[in-house]
């Protein structure tokens, strides 16, 4: 215990120190919590970048229309995403380095490189959606009833545009 004398409490491992809190699950879960601080400011900044990049976005695409950027390019609604994508995992980073309890190393990885992968697939299923609706695409239709599908040659190509759909709204969304 940092070069103290002093011995462990009855039942505890010798090894551990009694006046050091242990980040691996030594403190009772009711101790923890009544310890750890509300980290207001990394709330703050989840809430400043979801109001801006995910509810600003759709405000971005009417101030900057689509019509303003060509069909192959991001859009300003594409770029408002791709910040998100890039912001986000940091935060989330930040948050788990805070917190009391750890979790193995590889399991963050894996979190934040499925969090984000599913975001992206997300992001691209999206911008791509969007050229399609201002292309005459119903989104209230599914992507076989949709009339500038429906015409598509070759007709292998409707199962490329239903395989995006289901990267975007099942496996992107479940990821994410």
């Amino acid at each position: 215990c940092h070069g103290s004398p002093a011995l462990p409490a009855p039942g505890a491992a010798p090894w551990a120190c009694p006046s050091v809190p242990s980040r691996h699950g030594a403190l009772k879960a009711e101790d923890t919590f009544k310890t750890s601080p509300f980290h207001l400011d990394l709330w703050f900044y989840f809430t400043l970048q979801n109001w801006v990049l995910d509810f600003g976005r759709p405000i971005a695409m009417i101030v900057l229309p689509l019509e303003w950027f060509p069909l192959n390019k991001p859009s300003a609604g594409d770029y408002f995403h791709m910040a998100y994508n890039v912001i986000t995992p940091f935060l989330l980073l930040k948050l788990i380095e805070r917190s009391p309890k750890t979790l193995p190393r590889s399991m963050v990885y894996v979190s934040i490189i499925t969090f984000v992968m599913g975001a992206s697939i997300h992001l691209v299923g999206d911008s791509v959606n969007h050229r399609l609706i201002f292309s005459g695409y119903q989104h209230h239709l599914s992507v076989r009833e949709n009339p500038i599908i429906r015409n598509l040659k070759p007709e292998t190509l409707i199962d490329s545009f239903e395989l995006l759909y289901y990267y975007d709204e099942y496996l992107g969304h479940s990821m994410w």
